[in-house]
């Protein structure tokens, strides 16, 4: 099942913020949004999903492209608390704003809203607040670079 068309249509239901004060989707508006869902004992995400944000947030302009992570915990719930979190954050380096998502019955209640699959997930989100790309897995420097490269030079 595809996520929304529309990031406007929901929040971020999450518990906590890291690197940042509470961001909602209205206060990204009119920049580019890479959200990127995650667990800290995710391979594919720490190997590769975390540092290729790190690499957006870094090399991006912040007015242009935001970068959020939404820690998803749907396994391993007893070691993955936001008190891990934060240790994990410092010690890879992670800058961007990370949000913990909300515990629900079977996945976190955004990942859920989202209609995601699992982790690593990376989603676009446009400047009007619609999502453009979603994938699952592993995502190639260059594809994202021309999604990037392609939002950006949308009005």
């Amino acid at each position: 099942m595809p996520a929304p068309t529309s990031a406007e249509m929901f929040e971020f239901d999450v518990t906590e913020w890291f690197n940042s004060d509470a961001l909602t989707m209205a206060d990204l508006h009119g920049r580019v949004v890479l959200v990127e869902f995650f667990q800290m004992l995710c391979p594919g995400c720490v190997n590769h999903g975390i540092p290729q944000a790190q690499r957006v947030h870094r090399m991006v302009s912040a007015d242009q492209v935001a970068v959020i992570g939404i820690h998803s915990v749907f396994e391993h719930h007893d070691v993955m608390g936001p008190a891990a979190l934060e240790v994990f954050l410092a010690e890879f380096g992670v800058t961007f704003p990370v949000a913990v998502d909300r515990p629900g019955e079977v996945l976190p209640v955004t990942m859920k809203r989202w209609r995601l699959e699992g982790t690593p997930t990376t989603l676009l989100v446009d400047r009007q607040g619609k999502v453009r790309q979603v994938w699952l897995g592993q995502l190639d420097d260059l594809a994202l670079g021309v999604w990037l490269g392609t939002l950006l030079a949308e009005d």
